[in-house]
């Protein structure tokens, strides 16, 4: 069995592990998140940031996020402004760039990582969760950082935080779907996929594109959901799948997804409310920013049997490799 489909199945514990490394962060630091924080990461790192952006600014706050290395090169395009905390995000603690990004500004540091690090030593503030993974790309690891962060941030806006036990038991419920994921890939051997997705799904689409990319090698795209209907919407046809990631579906679901049946295209229908599509996998209400929790582990196995399909090692994608350095 591939590393990467053993650790897409670890998402149920890997949800524990931040649950625990949440409250030994609270239980050593004083610490609360401000309201203006700026959130930076490489890849799936940034792709992480955008949610954790959206959901402070959700929250009430305001979050901004950007990559390593428009933070380093380019900030004065970006609404960076005067934050009051800079959280820089890699998975292994020592990719140049989110280290370099701690020096970026003058605000204290906060180093969200899995493992103690260059970047958890340089930061004014580190949470270690260690969801360690073998793979070279990011699975369960990261559901495990963002549920471990989002619980930070509701202590520090004075929100409820989510029972840990119960996300954990979703996931471990949603992974069940892998038999009927990798039916759909075995089923239709689609040439292009394009996710969609709406708030804080959008970043989500981004990951499965990414990691679409990475295993598979394959000819993705992601889009904000409604957004695909303004040109976009060209290159499908009846070669593609389109995976749509919504919580709450409405009518405009429903017409999208005729529309792009219409041009030929298949439809999978991620949510807690099915569209019409020609794929479809529910999970129950929850809140919305516990969502991409759900979302995340089904776009991994679609890309994973994506990848077996075509005959590639998803342990070890060509050309990339699992720290990035300069």
């Amino acid at each position: 069995m591939h590393a990467t489909l053993r650790e897409i199945r670890r998402t149920p514990e890997g949800i524990k592990i931040a649950q625990r490394a949440f409250e030994e962060f609270v239980t050593n630091n004083d610490f609360l998140l401000p309201r203006e924080v700026v959130y930076t990461g490489c890849g799936s790192s940034y792709f992480l940031s955008q949610p954790l952006a959206m959901a402070t600014t959700h929250r009430g706050g305001r979050g901004v996020a950007l990559p390593c290395s428009e933070l380093l090169y380019s900030r004065e395009y970006y609404p960076v402004r005067e934050p009051e905390l800079l959280v820089s995000i890699s998975r292994s603690g020592e990719t140049t760039e989110a280290i370099n990004a701690l020096q970026s500004l003058d605000v204290p540091k906060f180093a969200l990582t899995a493992y103690e690090s260059t970047l958890s030593r340089e930061a004014d503030y580190a949470l270690v969760v260690p969801a360690h993974e073998e793979s070279v790309v990011m699975t369960h690891s990261f559901p495990a950082f963002y549920f471990a962060f989002l619980q930070l941030l509701n202590t520090s806006f004075g929100q409820e935080t989510y029972d840990a036990e119960m996300a954990s038991e979703l996931t471990k419920e949603i992974l069940k779907n892998e038999g009927y994921v990798r039916e759909i890939t075995e089923e239709f051997d689609f040439r292009n996929v394009i996710f969609l997705g709406s708030g804080i799904l959008y970043p989500v689409a981004l990951e499965a594109m990414l990691k679409m990319k990475e295993m598979a090698l394959f000819w993705s795209e992601a889009y904000p959901t409604f957004e695909v209907r303004h040109g976009f919407k060209s290159v499908a046809d009846d070669g593609t799948l389109v995976v749509l990631l919504v919580n709450e579906p409405f009518d405009w679901h429903e017409k999208l997804t005729e529309e792009f049946q219409g041009q030929g295209a298949r439809v999978l229908t991620i949510g807690n409310g099915d569209t019409g599509a020609d794929y479809f996998i529910g999970f129950p209400e929850v809140d919305e920013l516990l969502s991409p929790i759900l979302h995340l582990p089904l776009i991994q196995l679609l890309s994973y049997y994506k990848a077996v399909k075509r005959g590639l090692n998803p342990d070890s994608p060509r050309f990339l490799s699992k720290v990035v350095k300069w």
